[in-house]
């Protein structure tokens, strides 16, 4: 899908026009509508036919101008906008050119406006086509122009959002694709691809080196699996003299979660392909900063592993020692992420001396909970960083919210027998906790840790996603590492 950029309205299939509840047509709109059609779109608001509702949609076909049809999409009231409307809209708008099997729409916004709506219809477009029969009937969906004025911020939102959509469809692609062709290794090889197009450095740790650098933990989990776990290091450097990573991401890569001998059951499993949700959005934030060429030096760290049940899997009661030399206890083998992001944070710090680090992972179900599906849970030991990861969640348009992280809930992941416990009964506060084991393994670097585990993975489509991988998170690292570069 290309994403273009005109002051004049071009030959298009579809023209979509957004109004306000009770609103008139803009002078813009009218300008891009010509007289006969904006005549047309007032005759239908007078008699009420389209009133402006948020979502309300009416399909008119106008005698003249370049579009064969004409959009109304509804913004709702002025007053009181809805969350991510503009995003909602978008997807609505792509559903709409899937529908009218158009190959091309328009759509006349303020350029401050364009990458919400744009971002929503790049989810909305998108589609997951690898495992189905080709359909030589279906028409691909080709260029979205916005009518907008061409100047610096309506270009750098187009550039934004092209580097978002290619990214998203990477993620969503890795994250829907199942493990029987998407194991540890042929992740790996898909890493290696990356690098090679970017000309990117990447240092692979199988399970030798891994043993050699003492990741007890991450070896843990993936002892199991027919497919040994991996430790990726991806580095991307421009133009920057640093020495030490401006900035690390860190996602977790659990290719297939069975909850090892803690097994998940009917209802829970099937779904389970997505828990590499975290690696994967290091990799399309990778491919978004290496195609802004943004100047800096950031670290991308995944680690890899399949929690898988065998006679080698990790046992309920079993004891690990990590990274740091800290032992831990397994007391349930579907705490798993959290023992394989320990190390990974652990060797990130030690090794790599980043100034800040975020870690981002499907962690747990637990933060559904407490925010939904629409909303990311983060925490982390630096409220600048913090406060620096919700602006870019707030200009990119996602929607995050901060769990705290206090000491005492720190100190519950504790071990009776071991330094540390990968799991504490009767807490409840399942995703706290999780934050707070990994707490255990950053020393003095700012970091924060972001919990995707409601909002990676779609049960319920809605206009602007679809059933399966979201990439959520993907634009609010995308912005952050903007904010981070040199």
């Amino acid at each position: 899908m290309k994403l273009l950029l005109s002051h004049k309205t071009p030959k298009v299939d579809l023209l979509f026009v957004l109004i306000h509840e009770g609103e008139p047509l803009g002078k813009e709109q009218k300008k891009h509508l010509g007289s006969e059609s904006t005549k047309l779109i007032e005759k239908h608001l007078k008699a009420k036919d389209f009133e402006g509702g948020h979502g309300e949609m009416l399909q008119l076909f106008p005698n003249s101008g370049s579009a064969k049809k004409i959009i109304l999409l509804g913004r709702g009231k002025k007053n009181k906008p809805k969350i991510s409307a503009l995003e909602q809209l978008g997807g609505m708008a792509a559903g709409a050119s899937k529908k009218y099997k158009a190959k091309s729409a328009a759509v006349i916004l303020e350029a401050e406006e364009a990458h919400a709506f744009g971002s929503g219809f790049a989810l909305g477009n998108y589609e997951f086509k690898k495992y189905k029969k080709e359909d030589k009937k279906a028409v691909n969906f080709e260029s979205l122009t916005f009518l907008s004025e061409a100047n610096k911020s309506s270009r750098s939102a187009l550039q934004a959002l092209e580097l978002f959509a290619e990214s998203s469809s990477y993620v969503r692609n890795l994250v829907n694709t199942p493990t029987g062709d998407l194991n540890t290794v042929t992740l790996t090889e898909e890493a290696q691809a990356l690098a090679k197009k970017w000309k990117l450095k990447l240092t692979v740790f199988d399970e030798k080196d891994l043993k050699k650098l003492g990741c007890g933990s991450l070896l843990s989990v993936g002892r199991g699996a027919e497919f040994p776990p991996r430790l990726l290091v991806l580095e991307y450097k421009h133009k920057s003299k640093a020495k030490h990573p401006n900035l690390a991401f860190v996602g977790k890569g659990i290719v297939f979660d069975t909850g090892g001998l803690n097994i998940k059951p009917t209802g829970y499993i099937e779904t389970m392909k997505q828990d590499m949700a975290g690696a994967a959005t290091v990799l399309g934030t990778f491919q978004a900063i290496a195609a802004a060429k943004l100047t800096g030096y950031f670290l991308g760290v995944m680690p890899l592993a399949e929690n898988a049940v065998s006679e080698k899997a990790t046992h309920p009661g079993d004891v690990v020692t990590s990274y740091t030399g800290k032992t831990i206890e397994v007391n349930n083998t579907d705490a798993e992420g959290r023992l394989i992001l320990c190390d990974a944070l652990a060797y990130t710090e030690d090794k790599w001396k980043p100034h800040a680090m975020v870690d981002i992972a499907t962690l747990t179900g637990a933060v559904s909970v407490a925010l939904g599906y629409n909303i990311t849970g983060i925490m982390g030991n630096d409220h600048k960083l913090l406060n620096e990861l919700k602006d870019a969640a707030k200009v990119s348009g996602e929607r995050v919210w901060e769990l705290p992280l206090d000491d005492d809930f720190v100190e519950l992941c504790k071990g009776s027998f071991t330094d540390l416990q990968n799991a504490t009964d009767g807490v409840r506060a399942g995703s706290i906790m999780g934050g707070a084991f990994l707490k255990h393994f950053v020393k003095t670097t700012p970091w924060v840790h972001i919990d995707i585990g409601g909002t990676a993975w779609a049960e319920k489509p809605s206009s602007s996603t679809k059933h399966g991988a979201t990439s959520a998170g993907l634009r609010t690292l995308i912005e952050l590492g903007k904010m981070f570069s040199d």
